[in-house]
């Protein structure tokens, strides 16, 4: 994908009024914490505007919502439709009654993107999972919306999403996505990563105890807290059952020093330091988008 040099590529986020395109924006773009939203959603910024979006400069352009999509597609020569590389579209799972709408604008939104933008990644969420009652049949629900809202020979990423928890966050890492050479090594990888993320330092330490790649100054704390979750980690892994896996582990040492550990394997273990406090969600997502990396190569 080219896109105009000095120029940011597009993040566009549509879907029609109420299906949660403000407040998705106001957390993941503009770091607003979820349980504040109520008090200043009339007055958050519904605008065009350029964001660091999980450690990429991006223009993100709201259209739909407030501005109907129709109005947004009868400009025929809009610009931003160009050098777009995802369409976000927002569906509100908990309303069925706006499917056959959103159907339509949405199939009609990427025709129109594809016009002008035609190597754009298109990816639906299925919103507001949260509301959906659990008495109900959920997972033949999303299926159903699923199938319905396919297109044929296009690939539709899909994920669903809550803004009360970190899929949100983990959504938007799959649109921000960005491919890492096979030709780099792993010390490499993990310098290159530490730039601009809330890491100050990372390791990856082996079922020896001993930290085999190190990117950062590490303290004697981090080796004695990695070997006590390497020996949890081979523990609980011997009892897992198929397709179970140990989640991330977060400890705060002292007041604002923060570790995130995870399990790479059953022999390694992918540790990382924060000095400040971090964004709970931005520190997960960053966290298993590296270590995902990282399985490919150890």
């Amino acid at each position: 994908m080219s896109y105009i040099e000095d120029e940011p590529p597009k993040i566009l986020i549509a879907g029609l009024p109420g299906a949660g395109l403000r407040t998705i924006k106001a957390v993941v773009v503009d770091n607003n914490p979820p349980t504040k939203l109520k008090k200043i959603i009339q007055k958050l910024d519904v605008g065009n505007s350029f964001r660091d979006v999980l450690q990429r400069r991006v223009l993100v352009v709201r259209c739909g919502g407030d501005e109907s999509i129709q109005d947004v597609l009868s400009k025929a020569n809009d610009p931003i439709y160009e050098h777009v590389a995802a369409l976000v579209f927002v569906l509100d799972i908990s309303d069925q009654s706006t499917f056959s709408i959103a159907k339509y604008w949405f199939d009609n939104l990427i025709g129109h993107l594809h016009k002008f933008s035609p190597d754009a990644r298109i990816f639906l969420l299925l919103h507001k999972i949260d509301l959906l009652n659990e008495d109900e049949n959920v997972a033949e629900y999303i299926r159903a919306t699923r199938n319905l809202f396919e297109v044929e020979g296009l690939d539709i990423y899909i994920h669903e999403t809550s803004i009360y928890d970190a899929s949100i966050f983990l959504a938007f890492k799959d649109v921000m996505q960005k491919e890492v050479s096979n030709q780099i090594s792993v010390k490499q990888y993990l310098n290159r990563m530490l730039k601009g993320s809330s890491f100050h330092s990372m390791a990856v330490y082996s079922h020896d105890g001993l930290p085999i790649y190190v990117a950062g100054e590490l303290s004697p704390v981090v080796e004695l807290a990695a070997n006590v979750m390497l020996s949890t980690v081979s523990r609980i892994s011997e009892e897992l059952e198929k397709d179970d896996e140990v989640s991330s582990t977060i400890l705060q040492m002292k007041k604002n020093t923060f570790m995130i550990f995870k399990a790479i394997n059953k022999d390694c273990i992918f540790v990382g330091i924060s000095k400040k406090r971090p964004r709970l969600g931005q520190f997960l997502v960053e966290a298993d988008q590296i270590v995902e990396t990282l399985k490919k190569a150890l």
